[in-house]
């Protein structure tokens, strides 16, 4: 358990966020063998149909090093495969589509996810529930604002 006699908001939050991905890792990815930013490239190619990689990168805010190797791996299980874009004449641009055996890799890996959203979820109330996305929100804004503000102090 986390305890902090600082009254900051920002500690037991990065706390919690460390122990759900440790959390994660353990239940839901590493049985997969898949990273979360593998997960959440299926993800964005079943939703968004096929994209060009460098649509992926600005999407998952990522390097084009980690795309790359993302990729590769994805394309290495069979579960994306790559063409070539034809857009305005250059070649250079591939499409990433999901294949077949993506799609059901997204759909187990989403199960996954949702057993355990149920598990949790039935441990809080509708008005905890309620607060807490209202609180999320309001921190993802705060984090939006707060992002530009750093980078201008640590530039």
């Amino acid at each position: 358990m986390y305890t902090n006699d600082s009254l900051s908001p920002i500690l037991p939050i990065i706390h919690i966020a460390h122990r759900f991905e440790a959390i994660a890792q353990r239940y839901i990815f590493q049985p997969t063998g898949f990273s979360p930013m593998s997960m959440n490239i299926l993800r964005l190619l079943r939703d968004n149909g096929p994209l060009i990689a460098s649509d992926l990168i600005r999407m998952t805010a990522t390097t084009k090093s980690n795309m790359s190797q993302r990729l590769s791996f994805l394309e290495k299980e069979h579960l994306v495969s790559r063409m070539p874009a034809k857009e305005n004449g250059d070649k250079r641009k591939t499409m990433i589509s999901l294949t077949t055996s993506g799609k059901k890799k997204i759909a187990t890996l989403e199960e996954r996810i949702k057993k355990a959203e149920i598990s949790f979820e039935k441990k809080f109330t509708p008005k905890e529930l309620a607060d807490h996305k209202a609180f999320f929100e309001k921190l993802s804004i705060i984090l939006d604002n707060g992002e530009c503000e750093l980078t201008k102090i640590f530039k």
